[in-house]
């Protein structure tokens, strides 16, 4: 069957019930489109991923005084048949785009095939691990300077992370430097470190500061973790 670019079938997708006359010989994702129907699909439409399984409803909708016939749509392709068993395509269900449209059809969109799906938050839940942050706060005590030890405040802090901690061949943020002077006078020659693996200073807070907070993200598969 040749498709006519000019002649529109009437489209509804379920359960959003969005519709519209799409052009024939468009196929189905392209129609969701269109109409702004969010289905699954991460292969570039080549039908190799099969996540935008839709199934195509039979027979006569008052509501919308349409017919709607799974032969409207292009025949099943060889794509499909590796993702579409025989009693799955004997209930109407078919790639949304593979499916070239030939006629008016109703289309259910199951749920697994639907973008922006519920969120399924798991239950938080304790686990023996060993913290081993990238950012740590370290205290320490300077020696204030007189007019018989003039050394500078950066490598008195050097001096003072190295001798309590062995930390060495630090860097400092350029920010943070300017502000060295300031926040040691502040805390009274007393200040907290925040470190980033154990080389670049990222901020210097006067007095003992012992609060530290940080969040791991990990990213899985279907879902997201962040303990804080």
């Amino acid at each position: 069957m040749t498709e006519n670019k000019n002649q529109k079938h009437l489209v509804i997708f379920q359960p959003s019930g969005r519709r519209g006359h799409i052009d024939e010989g468009e196929n189905l994702k392209e129609a969701s489109r269109q109409l702004g129907v969010d289905i699954e699909g991460v292969c570039g439409e080549v039908g190799t991923c099969g996540t935008c399984k839709v199934r195509i409803e039979e027979g006569f909708f008052e509501k919308y005084d349409v017919e709607s016939r799974r032969s409207n749509l292009s025949p099943l392709t060889e794509a499909e048949r590796e993702h579409i068993d025989e009693s799955m395509a004997g209930k109407g269900y078919r790639l949304a785009c593979q499916a070239v449209i030939r006629g008016d059809v109703v289309v259910f969109v199951p749920e697994e095939s639907r973008m922006g799906k519920q969120v399924v938050r798991k239950a938080a839940r304790e686990l023996d691990i060993e913290v081993k942050p990238a950012v740590k706060k370290y205290y320490v005590e300077l020696a204030k300077a007189t007019l018989n030890d003039a050394m500078g405040d950066w490598e008195r802090l050097q001096a003072e992370l190295n001798k309590k901690f062995n930390l060495t061949n630090l860097n400092i943020d350029y920010q943070v430097l300017l502000r060295l002077q300031e926040v040691v006078r502040q805390g009274d020659w007393r200040v907290t470190v925040t470190v980033w693996m154990d080389k670049d200073i990222i901020r210097i807070e006067p007095g003992p500061v012992e609060k530290c907070y940080g969040l791991a993200v990990d990213i899985g598969t279907t879902t997201v973790a962040g303990p804080l």
